[in-house]
């Protein structure tokens, strides 16, 4: 961090008395009250819109997890058993992984410009000015976690006891994992070596992922029967199926109590950590605190305009802003060739999103080794999605800029074509690493024409149209051309595996995806 980003040191004798960050604060909630323009009922009715919003979806889907967590409760297969015991194995790490980028993308302290203008560069103490922000991200990790900690350990069938450990267990460890981020942001290389870590688990989630995906398979002529389990309480027997018959099976162990103890030290530990860290914060730099504050600004503007593209866009210039420079490399070949081999050095200069594609990997070999083989195919395709499209950013460059178009010389139909080179044999090889999984090799190649298919009309899109008359919803007034903007790419991708999701014959399923390619890179895409 450098003296002009770090903290503004001034001698209070020469400049006068530095007002403190509590009354520094307090005078600005005065000064906004002053000028607000809504009434105290205008702000009670959002609030209480939010808070019956919450309730509703709470019971709902309280109501459904625990129906999920009793049907899974029931089962005694070993599929069952070998799910529950590889289950941990591969959440754990994805959820460190997705935590820890998540974090370091948004700051994970962030404040506006203005805030980082006439606030950071002031004398008043940085730490103090920042805590409020640093509060509200941990207390929000804290509360995210627990709750998808609670419904993946309900989901898969266990106690309810074991239910509220799980989630003070994972609660405790993404705070860890967003204190780290904390101490990452202060520095770049800090920030470079956590998301190396954050690449490791991601890449070590595969692998307990890829041992449940081939685990050995009961043979054929071999069956298993449920145990039948029989309780007698007084002069009546009682016979259920499965362990949950048990008398006991209810009862708080030794071990779990140990478990919660150990999950109690945790919580200790992270309160400390993060008393700890928060005396640090004055060390955090106004260029990532403020580059995190516009970030959170251009993601709100991209989803306002319901274009998930752009979602990505915000974070790629971010991305590159805080990187500043790159090694100039010398092009080589001409026409098509030289396009190529540029697209293949432009992803090669973000080798992370390789990582992280091979990493999404995890995806259809963990619903394989679940059991539900159907859902393989969709699973899959979503995921190559996922880590197809960061690597099409030149194209919705060149298609978001027709002079670029003009100045390479090319009709855009065929720069389309081109620049979809690479990523398509990315496709490929990543299609040919999810094939033990997905298990076809017709369903394979379906999987892998929707996403090259839906990666490049979402990529080649035009800009949202806000044209025509406006349509009303209780969102407010919205531009009818934004309703088709989530649905692009996705729509390809959908209609390239149905005849997989039908069970047609694999004629079909070759047939229909092939059609689909062609008409996608036959057709010139519009630009306006």
């Amino acid at each position: 961090m450098s003296a002009a980003d770090g903290p503004v040191r001034f001698d209070p004798s020469d400049f006068g008395t530095i007002p403190s960050s509590r009354a520094l604060r307090s005078w600005m909630r005065t000064t906004r009250r002053q000028h607000a323009d809504r009434s105290f009922w205008e702000i009670f009715e959002d609030v209480y819109l939010v808070l019956f919003t919450l309730a509703m979806v709470g019971a709902t889907g309280g109501n459904v997890v625990r129906h999920l967590n009793s049907n899974a409760a029931g089962c005694t297969s070993s599929t069952c058993g070998q799910l529950t015991a590889w289950i941990p194995w591969i959440v754990l790490p994805l959820l460190l992984a997705t935590t820890i980028r998540v974090l370091l993308a948004v700051g994970p302290v962030s404040a506006s410009r203005a805030t980082g203008f006439w606030l950071l560069a002031t004398p008043v103490n940085r730490a103090a000015l920042l805590r409020p922000a640093y509060r509200l991200v941990i207390a929000s990790i804290a509360v995210i976690a627990s709750i998808v900690g609670a419904v993946i350990w309900a989901l898969l069938g266990a106690p309810w006891f074991d239910v509220f450990t799980a989630a003070l267990f994972i609660g405790s460890l993404l705070v860890f994992a967003g204190l780290v981020t904390v101490w990452a942001q202060q520095t770049a290389r800090r920030a470079r070596w956590t998301l190396r870590v954050a690449d490791l688990l991601l890449l070590a989630a595969v692998v307990p992922a890829v041992a449940l995906a081939l685990r050995p398979r009961p043979s054929p002529g071999i069956t298993t029967a449920n145990v039948i389990v029989s309780t007698f309480t007084g002069d009546a027997p009682r016979t259920q199926l499965g362990l949950r018959a048990l008398s006991d099976a209810d009862a708080v162990t030794s071990g779990q109590l140990s478990f919660l103890m150990v999950c109690a030290v945790l919580v200790a530990v992270c309160v400390v950590l993060a008393i700890l860290v928060s005396q640090t914060l004055d060390r955090l730099g106004r260029v990532s605190v403020i580059a995190g504050g516009e970030l959170l600004a251009g993601l709100a503007g991209a989803a306002s305009s319901l274009d998930i593209s752009m979602l990505g866009d915000v974070i790629a210039s971010r991305h590159w802003r805080l990187k500043g420079r790159v090694r100039s490399r010398r092009g080589r070949g001409a026409d098509g060739a030289a396009i190529v081999q540029r697209e293949f050095h432009r992803i090669l200069r973000w080798p992370r999103r390789i990582a992280v594609a091979f990493g999404l990997l995890v995806v259809p070999y963990a619903v394989h080794g679940a059991g539900f083989h159907v859902l393989v195919p969709i699973a899959a395709a979503i995921a190559g999605f996922i880590a197809v499209r960061p690597m099409l950013d030149g194209l919705r460059t060149a298609c978001r800029s027709t002079g670029l178009v003009r100045a390479l010389g090319w009709d855009l139909r065929e720069l389309r074509v081109v620049m979809a080179v690479v990523p398509g044999l990315f496709t490929i090889v990543w299609a040919a690493c999810a094939y033990p999984a997905i298990g076809s090799a017709t369903s394979c190649f379906a999987v892998a024409a929707g996403v090259i298919s839906g990666t490049v009309r979402q990529a080649s899109a035009r800009p949202p149209s806000y044209a025509g008359p406006l349509v009303t919803s209780p969102m407010g007034a919205i531009p009818p051309g934004l309703f088709s903007q989530p649905a692009r790419g996705f729509d390809l991708l959908v209609l390239c595996l149905a005849p997989v999701l039908f069970n047609l014959n694999s004629l079909w399923v070759i047939l229909i995806p092939t059609v689909v390619l062609m008409l996608m890179f036959a057709i010139r895409p519009k630009t306006g």
